[in-house]
């Protein structure tokens, strides 16, 4: 995958062409592991490189293995951008190796790892351990890579032992809300402890030799430029040599400038008036004024058109970093926004927790009373059927002892009535008997 072994030759040296360079992009060029086995050997020793981007080279945990032992080694990468690879796959040991030399490099500022199939509570450890024991990295990009809830809490435990980090890119990596926003406090913590409000987001490089940063918006006006390949061969669109460039095809060590065009057409006035003086024509004299005067003309013309472009970049990229700073300005206000609504969160939840275990203890105590109530109620309903059963005995009662009222009154009556027989009986009888003495007494 990536460059062949018989292709390392030609590789190695357009490598060995980029060594004053200070960035050094192979985006998709299909390097693989050889080809990141060449980019460490290369980086291991350069002191002009800030910025590696290896974006979508198919690169494993074989060739970032070959990266780690370079970073070891190197002393001036600032940014070094991973994305799109697979370092994730082939087991975890390149990968853990990348990490313990980030750890140990005191130089590297930024780290892009999306789309690197970095998954799981294992992934984040090693990424964890990397950030607790760095004090250099700022930006670490991990977007897009399955971290899982479960990783992104391991994240956070490592982070909150971190005082450098500013940026911390996780879309897309499955973690928990709550977990994300914890990160973005410990990040803004960071931020705020080291003064560094607006540097959160991308990574900006700052370089500061000109050349690759700049490019020919650098130049001063009325120096000369070198135009190289533009239409093929290093040739202009009529077959003669670009500007730069002597008939042989090597760089000239002219300098094309307004003093320098003035010098030759001092000189060739003088050429063509000693002619003049001689009696002789001087055609190619006027023809070569002619030629000098259009061309200074034509670089006039281009100083001030790469002129205009330079001052328009300027705009532009003023323009960006001002968006920049206001949007990121924004960002930091949202972010304090949300932290503020998640602690606003944080204590409606913990009212209505609150709230929720009054209830509880209330509907406790409704169901203690209410079981109460129900059984005072069978209680109630047990006693009133026993008092309904005493209830009916005793009307029972009552009306046997009625029924033995009214027999022993009429067993009364009857008696007194057989009482009242037998005293009038007696009365009569003692008055019978009256008579009877007193006819026994008076014969």
């Amino acid at each position: 995958v990536g460059v062949k072994p018989q292709g390392m030759g030609m590789f190695g040296t357009f490598l060995k062409a980029q060594e004053c360079s200070q960035t050094l992009v192979l985006a998709h060029a299909g390097i693989g592991d050889h080809g990141a086995l060449e980019v460490a050997r290369f980086i291991a020793s350069n002191t002009k490189l800030l910025r590696l981007d290896l974006t979508g080279n198919g690169i494993s945990a074989t060739g970032v293995a070959h990266l780690a032992g370079a970073l070891r080694q190197n002393i001036a990468l600032e940014s070094l951008v991973l994305r799109h690879n697979r370092l994730g796959e082939g087991g975890a040991v390149g990968f853990q190796t990348l990490c313990r030399a980030v750890r140990s490099n005191e130089v590297l500022q930024h780290l892009d790892l999306r789309h690197n199939n970095l998954s799981g509570a294992l992934g984040a450890a090693c990424i964890g351990e990397l950030l607790v024991g760095n004090a250099v990295l700022t930006h670490i990009e991990l977007s897009w890579n399955p971290l899982d809830p479960a990783g992104g809490q391991v994240l956070l435990d490592h982070l909150k032992q971190n005082t450098t980090l500013f940026d911390c890119q996780l879309t897309g990596c499955g973690i928990a809300e709550e977990t994300l926003l914890e990160i973005a406090q410990v990040l803004r913590r960071n931020r705020v402890a080291r003064g560094a409000n607006m540097q959160a987001g991308p990574y900006l490089l700052s370089l500061e030799h000109g050349g690759a940063a700049r490019g020919l918006a650098s130049s001063p006006p009325g120096v000369g430029r070198t135009w190289h390949g533009v239409y093929g061969e290093d040739r202009g669109a009529d077959g003669d040599p670009a500007p730069g460039l002597t008939s042989s095809g090597h760089f000239s060590g002219m300098v094309v400038s307004s003093s320098r065009t003035e010098e030759l057409r001092n000189k060739l006035t003088d050429w063509r008036f000693a002619r003049i003086r001689r009696g002789e024509d001087a055609p190619d004299v006027q023809e070569l004024l002619e030629l000098l005067n259009k061309g200074q003309a034509k670089l006039d013309e281009e100083v001030v058109g790469v002129e205009n472009l330079r001052i328009h970049l300027q705009c532009l990229t003023r323009g960006f970093q001002d968006r920049v700073l206001r949007y990121q300005s924004d960002v930091d206000i949202k972010q304090a926004l949300l932290l503020d609504f998640q602690r606003e969160k944080r204590e409606l939840g913990a009212i209505q927790q609150r709230a929720s275990d009054e209830l509880a203890l209330q509907r406790e105590a409704w169901e203690q009373a209410h079981e109460l109530a129900v059984a005072v109620r069978r209680r109630s309903e047990v006693e009133e059927v026993a008092s309904n059963a005493d209830l009916a005995n005793v009307l029972r009662d009552k009306s046997a002892c009625e029924a033995r009222l009214r027999e022993l009154t009429a067993k009364l009556e009857h008696q007194e009535a057989e009482n009242k027989q037998l005293r009038e009986k007696a009365t009569r009888l003692r008055q019978g008997g009256g008579g009877v003495r007193k006819k026994i007494k008076h014969p």
